[in-house]
């Protein structure tokens, strides 16, 4: 998910888009489904929503575009998983009225305490054994802006179009605003119907494939959407306006003789407009199909490729990785890169809890350097300029860390801060590939990864260490700076060239010290020298203040640039030439010692690194 701040070029409503990440810093923070008093469970107490595993849901609603209300009903197909079932638990918001439920074909008694429903299944039913129930429910949907961007379910009318639309978008916690459910990441559901009954001048897009059209009379169409790929709760979506579809089909390398669709739907009234703004938005659509070609080499085979890719326009600011049928605001290169990365990261693989969303947004953000950096052709912007925006975000405050704790978990602005779960997110992930200094082994994890939790749930504990596996490296160092610690290094940079030597003296400092009180860490130096190409050493940084000495020949150094492809986060001061470097100060300042130990002092990690010896004797 990605909401964007837009910035008219002109007084028309309809022109090209500049964009930049801005949360709503006034979102109304959800405090749960429903509260209760703390009291006493007995041992081995499952609470009654986690005592099934969801198998497969039928939505089967009537839907307008220009309606907040919803009636219909859902089925669910579950399995027991405790001891035994007695009763049927569900939450739905309290402005939805509960009509009947039925259990085991059988209509049953319920009681209802705010969102939470409990019905009760008649004869408890055994562990292991599959039940269906069925909601009857009807209500017009809240307005008190609960989710990531907007409500569970919204109504409204396209401010370049004048279309009237309504959308669903349940992240993080705001399903339940609009369908009965259960609300928990871990329990994916196996396979979906979604079928929308509306006026035959709209269409409703949504998961998976449309399997059939029908017309049910009374000037009504009804849509019936199908999937058989496991999809978490938050996920599942409808788009219900006056649309015209408009097919892409992309063809990755892996599909031989085959294609992967892109189904859109597009405003009827932006359809064939002549605009800039529509010119502007059609030519990045355009080139969605190539870069979906790009993420199958990357992370590997379209995860939903037997069904569909697809997009729905909707009236926000921003996109939403609703599986296989993202719904997003406008086209823009980076934005339809974001929400298409999300269908291997957040919807293949999805964070296993909130506090996990880095492996949501921290990656979907990541495949926005990455469409810069492998197709710059039709990107509009360079690699290096991607991640110097990144990193511009990020150190705009000295503080935050990626890493969160649980009591945020229901702080819907925390779990979307565009700094840090977006932006630094990003750069984490553009650093972990930097420590690990290997495109090959690093892309291949990332697929090996994909494949270990595919169509599954993920924490980042999970990730590092399958990682840290899959690469036989050591990442706790690299997790508590950059993903659990606060702040970035500054770089106070000299250098001085001596005979056939160049000796650079780098100081660090830390914006925060009391969280990372030294960032260890490979650094880059690009040097450049008179007559000679550009030269890049690799070296490390693991004490406050370093001395390194570089053998360059008899050519002349002319600069030192250090990070220049902008690899960790960091500030640099300098570099400065210094005349007085390793010409005034004693003779061991420019001889390069054969080995560093360090930090000293420390509590933690100890490095030993060898500088130019293949061997060379310590004493600790």
């Amino acid at each position: 998910m990605k909401k964007l701040t837009l910035i008219l070029s002109s007084v028309f409503i309809a022109n090209t888009f500049f964009a930049q990440h801005n949360y709503c810093s006034d979102f109304k923070t959800k405090q749960g489904f429903h509260q209760s008093k703390t009291i006493s469970l007995p041992p081995g107490y499952v609470p009654p929503e986690n005592s099934y595993d969801l198998k497969f849901y039928n939505l089967n609603l009537n839907l307008e575009r220009n309606s907040l209300y919803v009636s219909g009903n859902v089925k669910s197909l579950a399995k027991v998983t405790a001891t035994s079932l007695d009763s049927f638990a569900f939450v739905l918001h309290q402005n939805h009225t509960v009509d009947s439920v039925y259990v085991e074909g059988v209509k049953r008694n319920f009681i209802r305490r705010d969102s939470l429903v409990l019905a009760t299944a008649g004869t408890p039913i055994a562990q292991n054994q599959v039940f269906e129930a069925i909601v009857y429910y009807k209500g017009t949907c809240p307005s008190d802006a609960s989710a990531a961007i907007g409500n569970g379910y919204n109504a409204g009318t396209s401010g370049s179009w004048g279309n009237e639309v309504t959308w669903s978008l349940s992240q993080p916690f705001a399903a339940y605003e609009w369908f009965p459910c259960k609300q928990d990441l871990r329990d994916k559901i196996d396979s979906t119907w979604i079928f929308s009954t509306t006026s035959s001048a709209n269409k409703t897009g949504a998961n998976g494939i449309l399997t059939n059209t029908v017309n049910v009379g009374g000037g009504k169409t009804r849509y019936e959407w199908k999937s058989k790929y496991p999809i978490v709760y938050y996920l599942i979506s409808v788009a219900t306006a006056e649309y015209v579809e408009y097919l892409q089909y992309a063809k990755p390398q892996y599909l031989v003789n085959d294609s992967i669709l892109i189904q859109n739907f597009i405003y009827n009234n932006a359809w064939g407009a002549t605009n800039q703004n529509w010119t502007n938005q059609i030519t990045a659509l355009n080139k969605l199909p190539t870069n979906t070609n790009l993420f199958c080499d990357l992370f590997g085979m379209y995860p939903f490729y037997k069904e569909k890719y697809g997009n729905s326009m909707t009236p926000f600011s921003g996109g939403m990785e609703h599986q296989t049928m993202t719904s997003q605001g406008f086209f823009e290169f980076e934005l339809n890169a974001h929400e298409l990365g999300h269908q291997w990261w957040g919807d293949h693989v999805t964070c296993a809890s909130w506090k996990d969303i880095f492996i949501n947004e921290g990656f979907a953000s990541y495949t926005e350097y990455l469409s810069c950096q492998y197709l710059p052709t039709i990107s509009g912007k360079t690699a290096t300029a991607k991640m110097n925006e990144v990193h511009t975000s990020v150190m705009g405050q000295p503080g935050g860390s990626v890493y969160f704790t649980n009591a945020d978990t229901m702080n819907v602005p925390r779990i979307f801060n565009s700094r840090l779960t977006y932006d630094k997110g990003s750069a984490v992930v553009h650093s972990l590939r930097y420590e690990i200094n290997n495109d090959s082994t690093f892309f291949r994890g990332l697929r090996a990864f994909q494949t270990a939790f595919s169509h599954s749930v993920a924490t980042v504990i999970e990730f590092k260490t399958f990682m840290e596996n899959y690469s036989g490296m050591n990442f706790t160092q690299f997790f508590n700076q950059w993903y659990y610690g606060q702040g970035f290094p500054t770089f106070d940079v000299k250098w001085n060239q001596v005979g056939n030597s160049l000796l650079i003296q780098t100081l660090q400092t830390q914006s925060v010290p009391s969280s990372v009180p030294l960032f260890i860490t490979p650094l880059d130096y690009r040097i450049t020298r008179a007559g000679k190409p550009d030269t890049i050493v690799r070296v490390t940084h693991a004490q406050t203040t370093e001395n390194y000495t570089i053998a360059v020949g008899s050519s002349s150094v002319t600069n030192i640039f250090p990070d220049p492809n902008n690899w960790i986060l960091n500030r640099v001061v300098g570099p400065t030439k210094d005349s007085n470097l390793g010409t005034v100060t004693s003779l061991q300042e420019i001889v390069e010692p054969l080995v560093f130990v360090g930090p000293n002092p420390t509590s933690d990690v100890l490095n030993v690194f060898l500088y130019s010896q293949n061997k060379a004797s310590i004493t600790i």
